[in-house]
């Protein structure tokens, strides 16, 4: 979620078709991609599109889901029916002057492993275009995911991306031209996934992220002004999570400049919550 200059709140995501299992065979058929455990929830699910909806009300209220324009050099969803609508869009937007800067993420037909794309709205998030494929690993090895995104002043943007196929290293590239172009990417040492960025009231970048290693949990790293620096050691926000299943934080600045991280996460009686910690550096 993005808290807009006009004071508009723009919130994107995806979302899922749900089928019942005895359509898998037609549909499989017909080159409809599925996911899911039917063994455990009766269905499968269609990946059915990456999304923005507005609200003008701070939240009481949201606009229609607004879908992604065609993924270019992706295949239809729906072969005939239904085109590829973007891609998941799970990670931070940023504005920046006119222009609202959206990443996803999607495996193209071509592609031996996923890649992140760039879409762009210069009308406060009402429409939105394709801009950019900003990171792929052209050996075939590292999956990329759920790219989040900070600007660095002028026109530069750091992308901050999930690895998989690999030791979960996180993944930075540059783009110096709002995302039109974009640098080579860099494996960093952090371990964890996805990644929040958050620019500090001093001018440093705060990083959490989700440690799905034991012990699990959610831990954070401070960077220099130019976000290409690490500095000090690494925070162990929490490391008394039950399992993997945690993670996906989001940080905040409050006004006393204490730091709010707030994530999902799993203890010792298995139920899953949502939950926050408040830091001071």
């Amino acid at each position: 979620m993005l808290l807009l200059s006009n004071g508009d709140l723009l919130l994107s995501s995806f979302t899922w078709y749900p089928v019942h299992s005895r359509l898998y065979k037609s549909l499989a058929a017909n080159n409809v991609t599925l996911h899911g455990h039917p063994d455990i929830t009766g269905c499968y699910y269609i990946m059915w599109g990456g999304l923005t909806r507005l609200s003008r009300d701070n939240g009481q209220s949201w606009s229609k889901h607004n879908y992604l324009p065609q993924l270019p050099g992706a295949n239809d969803i729906v072969p005939g029916l239904r085109q590829s609508h973007g891609g998941p869009a799970s990670g931070q937007a940023i504005e920046l002057d006119h222009e609202i800067l959206l990443p996803i993420y999607k495996k193209l037909p071509n592609d031996k492993t996923s890649s992140c794309h760039l879409y762009v709205s210069n009308d406060g998030g009402t429409s939105w275009s394709y801009r950019s494929k900003f990171a792929i690993d052209k050996a075939g090895k590292l999956q990329f995911y759920e790219p989040s995104l900070l600007h660095c002043g002028g026109e530069k943007v750091m992308a901050f991306i999930r690895s998989g196929g690999g030791d979960d290293h996180l993944i930075t590239t540059i783009s110096n031209d709002r995302g039109h172009t974009w640098e080579d990417w860099e494996e960093r040492e952090v371990i964890g996934h996805p990644t929040h960025p958050l620019r500090l009231s001093d001018g440093r970048i705060f990083l959490c992220y989700g440690y799905r290693h034991e012990p699990f949990g959610i831990r954070g790293r401070l960077m220099d002004s130019s976000a290409q620096n690490f500095i000090g050691e690494e925070i162990i926000i929490r490391d008394d999570a039950f399992c993997a299943d945690i993670g996906y934080p989001c940080a905040a600045q409050m006004p006393d400049g204490k730091i709010l991280v707030v994530y999902y996460f799993t203890q010792s009686d298995g139920i899953r919550h949502i939950a926050g910690t408040l830091l001071a550096l």
